[in-house]
């Protein structure tokens, strides 16, 4: 029986774009799986396996010495890779959602093929770093990722397939309804900033946000930045902002499985963000979306900003409030550009009106196997 490892290093915020086929395949039986993840992830995981109907994949913890456990955090994904590079090649292919593990292909020994699911849709240009090049298969969510890594140069047509998005066919097994976030009628604003201080709205807007919607009645606020912005922060600096949050007003999660498991994307009327995948997921029913340019980028025609094709665009001098009302204004034109832009990024699934068929998470697994054959 052919062996698959999975590398689950990534963060709890991965496992569900990789998990959910690791584990139809594991249910199939035809297919020995095993995953490897950093200590701490084995519950997040089995619970997700629970949750979407499949059996829970085993896992084996990839711990470290205590003399490589205390240095900085941002380097341990690549000591488990170089420590645990034995076990982990210790398959016919090997399975993962980040990237980090295409270190294996530059140490000592041979290394199993190399798939790829990427962990999102998303436009921006680390999405399309040169490492994609290293892996041997990679599994897409929709043709917009694959057509721009086919002209980057980073994949061959036979080494690219886009087979929808795993995390959002696992999202909907669970199903897509969600409970709203405040008890209010108000409309709820999701703010979703990314983590990169070079490419994130939260320094110029986060406050600012906040303020204008505690100065009227209008609406309620989820801030939900991406789980990585606050990861290396300091207890005083997280107890800071998570002070900052009103009950029945502002929800400030910093982390939490509500802020990736689309509790927020689904349970909200208005995103405002910058260049988190997430609007993808959000667009699965089309809303109304504004878009914080907070460097002063050169956006238009830029394929790195093409989500902000779907609301408004302001910038830092600009007031918050009349952006959020033309998005508002707005959406009634844009659904269609809205709607299109999600069957590109993620293809055709079932949660979709009238549409029939596997799943992302049975294509993702038909096509793995096929290659394992």
């Amino acid at each position: 029986m052919p062996r698959l490892n999975v590398s689950l290093i990534g963060g709890e915020h991965q496992l569900a774009h990789v998990l959910p086929v690791a584990a139809e395949l594991h249910r199939r039986g035809r297919v020995e799986v095993m995953a490897y993840a950093a200590p701490g992830a084995t519950r997040v995981a089995h619970q997700l396996c629970n949750d979407i109907g499949l059996p829970e994949v085993p896992i084996r913890e990839m711990s470290l010495p205590a003399a490589l456990a205390v240095l900085p955090r941002s380097w341990h994904k690549g000591l488990r890779v170089v420590r645990w590079a034995g076990p982990l090649r210790d398959a016919d292919a090997l399975l993962t959602a980040e990237r980090t593990t295409t270190l294996l292909k530059s140490l000592p020994g041979k290394c199993p093929p190399l798939l790829h699911i990427p962990h999102g849709a998303g436009d921006r240009a680390k999405g399309f770093e040169r490492r994609i090049a290293r892996f041997d298969m990679v599994f897409v969510a929709g043709e917009k990722d694959r057509e721009r890594m086919l002209a980057e140069g980073l994949v061959t047509p036979e080494r690219c397939l886009a087979v929808g998005g795993v995390k959002l066919a696992a999202m909907s097994r669970m199903g897509l309804e969600r409970s709203r976030p405040f008890a209010s009628k108000r409309p709820a604003i999701l703010y979703n900033p990314h983590f990169e201080s070079a490419l994130s709205s939260f320094s110029t807007f986060a406050e600012r946000l906040r303020a204008f919607v505690l100065a009227g009645d209008e609406y309620d606020l989820v801030i939900a930045p991406h789980v990585r912005l606050a990861e290396h922060w300091s207890d005083a600096e997280r107890a800071n902002w998570e002070a900052r949050a009103v009950p029945g007003r502002v929800i400030v999660d910093l982390g939490s499985e509500h802020s990736f498991n689309m509790d927020y994307t689904l349970g909200c009327d208005i995103y405002v963000g910058d260049v988190s995948s997430q609007v993808y997921e959000f667009l699965v029913r089309p809303r109304p979306c504004l878009f914080l340019n907070a460097h002063a980028a050169e956006w238009r025609g830029n394929a790195d900003y093409a989500m902000w094709a779907f609301g408004p665009v302001i910038g830092p001098d600009d007031d918050i409030g009349p952006g959020i009302a033309r998005a508002i204004r707005e959406q009634p034109a844009r659904k269609k550009e809205q709607e299109a832009a999600v069957v590109a990024a993620v293809g055709r699934h079932p949660w979709l009106e009238g549409e029939t068929g596997p799943d992302a998470i049975e294509k993702a697994a038909d096509a793995i196997e096929a290659l394992l054959a």
